[in-house]
């Protein structure tokens, strides 16, 4: 595979398909990031295949790499939102974990954990399903580079990594001419500036029209310089006569020297050679990006819009009307959209799951879970009191329960029937025994219960819990 860098030395390529790319080049390494969405398997595959692997962000030094190769995004062709899917996977088989910076995921590089973490939201916690990471870049947006866990399949943007063993500066022409520069890690040709060059890369030197020499960049006592060095295209008498001066379309004879021009609705390039189409892409062309092809100018959406019907502007698309999220809640947001359960359910594993509310509840007895919610109830003889979770007793004397001759007194959670003269002499009193069946019904008492109530869910009566009832008391086993 060959990487073809033009003059004048450049960090921006287009693939076949229109889709943006755009390059940048440290001491040490080489950072290509692809605009065209993929899933994360088929990005991994890519930067796998070229040599490389999904750049990762273990530090905040490879954090500014990105940043520094985003940033020529917004200068090429601006975009609202970027997504770009970072080397950083949970195994299907491997766990959350919430205590660790990386929360269990691991770098596709291989390298050990690293203790930097930028999580904007954290991930659900599973053991059965694989999690990827990308961050979303927005250009007007001074928090950038949040980590947000995402499904695998979903499709974003990617930058791959390269390392080198060192780089070298470009080459210099003394005259009229063009340098193809041929690397090992991708395809398209470049078209903005690269200020290095990796260790490796073969340069093809073309002085009027035809490739006349080669150098390559190689480590020379402990440095890294080309061979040759150069310079290369020295001036010297050319004719249009002579494989027409090495003019792409026109030539013109000036004295000792030639003139190329181009025909109609082309443009002179950069070496004075060759000739290209003339860019129409103007900053008012298209809402967000504008491609160059043979057949003229087109406008370009990215993920999550479509263009318009003007063929100028990207309108939204609402990924719900197309049962994105199945049959759980889904909100479309522009660009992109997000799945969310019902009341009494949280989103895991991609599915909608029941919440019992009653777990690590504040009720003092008793609590029902409920479709959303919860209730708590107290046993018999209590009641709930305004907080809504705690549980008071009730006065049960002041529904006057005792039979006639007989005095309540209410005791916590029960009450008793004493006659006058038990009330005065302590020593008399003596235990009541329990009312036969079918006796006055006032004396039992029922589960008293409260509804906290979700506001989306409809009014809703928790069952009965199987208290005991209190009994009532006789003097003397008597029964009245």
């Amino acid at each position: 595979m060959l990487l073809i860098f033009l003059l004048p030395l450049i960090s921006s390529l287009e693939g076949s398909s229109g889709a943006k790319r755009e390059m940048l080049c440290t001491p040490k390494a080489c950072f290509v990031l692809n605009m065209e969405p993929v899933d994360f398997h088929k990005a991994q595959e890519i930067c796998k295949d070229d040599g490389g692997y999904l750049m990762t962000l273990r530090d905040r030094k490879e954090e500014e790499d990105l940043r520094s190769l985003l940033l020529l995004v917004e200068k090429q062709h601006p975009v609202q939102v970027l997504k770009v899917w970072i080397g950083l996977k949970l195994m299907r088989k491997d766990c959350v974990l919430p205590d660790r910076p990386l929360r269990g995921f691991k770098w596709v590089s291989g390298n050990e954990d690293s203790q930097y973490s930028n999580w904007e939201q954290e991930p659900p916690d599973t053991c059965i399903t694989e999690s990827c990471v990308r961050v979303a870049y927005t250009f007007s947006d001074q928090d950038q580079m949040k980590w947000t866990p995402e499904g695998c399949r979903k499709k974003a943007a990617y930058a791959c990594k390269f390392y080198f063993q060192g780089m070298c500066p470009p080459l210099v022409l003394q005259g009229p001419g063009r340098i193809v520069y041929e690397s090992i890690f991708i395809k398209q040709p470049l078209k903005t500036e690269l200020k290095l060059l990796p260790y490796g890369t073969r340069a093809g030197v073309f002085c009027g029209g035809h490739e006349t020499t080669s150098s390559r960049c190689k480590e020379l006592d402990g440095a890294y310089a080309w061979s040759p060095p150069g310079p290369f295209c020295t001036l010297e008498t050319q004719n249009c006569q002579k494989d027409n001066g090495g003019c792409a379309q026109k030539c013109r004879q000036d004295r000792g020297a030639v003139r190329c021009s181009c025909r109609e609705g082309w443009e002179l390039g950069e070496d004075g050679f060759s000739c290209r189409m003339t860019d129409l892409c103007r900053p008012d062309t298209c809402e967000h990006s504008c491609v160059m092809g043979e057949a003229g100018v087109s406008c370009r959406c990215p993920s999550g819009f479509r263009l318009s019907e003007n063929q100028q502007n990207c309108s939204d698309v609402d990924e719900c009307l197309s049962q994105a999220c199945d049959n759980r809640g889904c909100i479309n947001t522009p660009g992109s959209y997000r799945c969310v359960c019902g009341d009494g359910f949280r989103l895991s594993d991609g599915e909608c799951r029941h919440v019992n509310e009653c777990e690590g509840s504040v009720c003092d007895h008793g609590c029902v879970n409920t479709g959303g919610s919860f209730s708590c109830l107290c046993q018999e003889g209590f009641r709930v009191s305004g907080d809504g979770a705690s549980c008071v007793d009730v006065d049960e004397c002041a529904g006057d329960p005792c039979p006639r001759l007989l005095t309540c007194i209410n005791t916590v959670g029960s009450f008793s029937c004493l006659t006058l003269e038990s009330m005065t002499s302590a020593s008399s009193q003596q235990p009541f025994t329990s009312a036969p069946p079918g006796e006055d019904r006032r004396t039992h008492r029922t589960a008293v219960e409260l509804q906290h109530q979700s506001p989306h869910t409809d009014s809703w009566t928790p069952p009965r819990l199987p208290f005991v009832t209190d009994s009532v008391h006789y003097f003397h086993g008597q029964n009245f």
